[in-house]
């Protein structure tokens, strides 16, 4: 159930974030998801109507031209084993640094795009998240899907602090019982 949350989640940020309004028809295949694996990326892929990919993952790290390169060969892997277009998007925590990025060259055609989340709304999301299992209210699939999201919203400097704390919350919210 959180993984077809996450799907959706997933989508309306590739469709906000990088402005891609193409038909998305699922995720790819296995085969297809294990090419991420291979190169040690945690993105999901998904797959249009007209059978283009969409890679699509969440980084905390800084990035810099070992970073697109590897970015690069991923992205060629991609387009070896599918022959289409391909798409790669990589939103990044408002912390992230982009540093010294180099011109791209590659046969495949790819997109490579990189945004920043705008800002860090991990604390105000925590706080509410708190207030509900403060006053025993059932916390809905968003909310549990918000609290999991915490830890990689927050600032770089505390995330530990960060997944402690949601981890805390999640054992008083089962404790409770308070999950819809």
């Amino acid at each position: 159930m959180n993984e077809k949350k996450f799907d959706e989640t997933s989508l309306v940020l590739i469709e906000n974030m990088f402005d891609e309004h193409r038909k998305i028809v699922g995720l790819a295949d296995e085969s297809i998801q294990k090419i991420a694996e291979k190169h040690q990326r945690s993105a999901d892929i998904f797959i249009t109507e007209h059978g283009e990919l969409i890679s699509y993952e969440i980084m905390t790290d800084d990035i810099n031209n070992n970073e697109i390169d590897k970015i690069r060969k991923y992205g060629e892997d991609l387009y070896e084993i599918n022959g289409k277009y391909i798409s790669i998007y990589i939103l990044g925590s408002p912390h992230m640094k982009i540093n010294g990025i180099k011109e791209i060259v590659s046969d495949a055609p790819l997109l490579i795009k990189i945004s920043q989340m705008p800002q860090s709304d991990a604390y105000d999301v925590l706080r509410h998240i708190t207030d509900l299992v403060k006053r025993k209210q059932k916390l809905n699939e968003e909310d549990l899907f918000a609290l999991s999201m915490i830890p990689q919203m927050g600032p770089k400097e505390d995330k530990r602090h960060l997944r402690i704390e949601c981890l805390k919350l999640w054992k008083e919210i089962t404790k409770k019982g308070l999950i819809q």
